[in-house]
């Protein structure tokens, strides 16, 4: 039978008809644990009660084009700002994460007047070109042609190397921004230490380059804080979110920029986003965000994951912060194996991958644990 959507490489054999919490249901009605939230995008849960309420009551507009004005607009954007060190930042609307990063690298160039940035290699940041670029993992060069120059990787097995590598980097006063997730999930959850954010921090200070924290993973309490950046005391100078930010309810970013680096946006056409935050998706991230924080999610997330990580210490070395764990792993079949076992996991170079809704229960954990440990290797 023909397919008429298009597949990188073929799908999990679930066909998804339903889902509820922390599980996805098929068509037969079977439940799936489902431990990636729809990589760190479901942190409320799925078909949540209360945000779906929320959205039953939504009576505005169909859409609005971005040179009008719409009121709704301004309250998600101070809420967003709320939640940064302090309130000197403003937003930009993005769809999504790919453009909420290529939003963060335009304004980087902008205000410094520079073209190169520093990125970890083979980590993650998106699906455009130049977002791609960033991160040089050859399989993309080998069949998009040669990316973007003035993009350096730096690595992460060697932490006193490559802070002093990434330091004088930015010394030599070329480099527009150094962007990284805070707690680098998309390489299989790894923690820098905080000497190296201390370091790069003041090197980008001192140098005027800008430091760029992708939360679009790590964002709205996955690692047991609001954002990553919370655990080393960073005040980032650009902030890039997306998945979390609605919990799955509606396709929506945002690029959070210190107000003094945003005015280097302020000329006509500057950036323009057709269906950045459309109104039925501010609703649902608007809804989303109050219900983590009244709903206490972030502790949630900071004690089930202790709660996890206990438990999977027990055979295993587990890395990572609160529902964001990663776990170093030889069985290469391991994904297949828990899902046959209707448990989702994802795998990341040889490391499992866990991020689980916030609402996971110790039960539905101790579920997990015993499916994990069943086919580790």
């Amino acid at each position: 039978m023909k397919e008429y959507l298009f597949r990188d490489v073929g799908p999990y054999a679930l066909e998804v008809v339903d889902s509820k919490g922390v599980y996805l249901i098929d068509k037969s009605g079977d439940k799936y644990l489902d431990l990636l939230a729809g990589w760190c995008v479901g942190n409320s849960g799925w078909k949540n009660t209360e945000i779906l309420n929320q959205l039953k009551k939504f009576n505005g507009p169909t859409y609005v084009m971005m040179d009008f004005q719409y009121a709704r607009w301004e309250v998600l954007a101070k809420k967003l700002v709320k939640l940064m060190p302090n309130d000197k930042y403003v937003c930009f609307k993005a769809t999504g994460g790919t453009e909420s990063v290529e939003i963060a690298m335009k304004i980087a160039r902008a205000h410094t007047k520079r073209k190169k940035f520093i990125a970890f290699k083979e980590a993650y940041h998106g699906q455009s070109l130049a977002a791609l670029s960033l991160v040089k993992i050859s399989e993309h060069e080998k069949h998009f042609g040669k990316l973007f120059e003035d993009y350096l990787q730096v690595n992460t097995n060697d932490w006193d190397k490559t802070t002093k590598e990434v330091v004088e980097l930015i010394s030599n006063g070329d480099i527009a921004a150094f962007i990284s997730e805070p707690i680098i999930l998309n390489l299989g959850v790894i923690i820098p230490p905080k000497s190296f954010f201390d370091e790069v921090t003041k090197a980008c200070k001192k140098n005027g380059t800008l430091l760029i924290m992708d939360e679009v993973a790590s964002g709205f309490g996955r690692t047991g804080k609001m954002f990553g950046f919370e655990h080393f005391d960073i005040v980032p100078d650009i902030v890039t979110i997306a998945k979390g930010t609605s919990g799955g309810y509606g396709g929506i970013g945002a690029t959070i920029v210190k107000d003094e680096i945003a005015e280097s946006m302020r000329f006509e056409f500057s950036n323009y986003s057709t269906y950045g935050w459309h109104p039925l998706s501010v609703e649902a991230a608007i809804a989303n965000i109050d219900y983590i924080q009244e709903n206490n999610l972030i502790k949630k997330s900071e004690k089930s994951g202790e709660y996890f990580m206990k438990k999977l210490s027990e055979f295993s070395k587990p890395e990572g912060k609160g529902l964001c764990i990663g776990i170093p792993c030889k069985n290469k079949n391991i994904t297949s194996d828990c899902f046959s076992d209707k448990v989702i996991i994802g795998c990341y170079f040889d490391r499992i991958l866990i991020c689980p809704s916030l609402e996971i229960s110790e039960k539905e954990i101790g579920g997990a644990i015993s499916i994990i440990k069943k086919h580790f290797k």
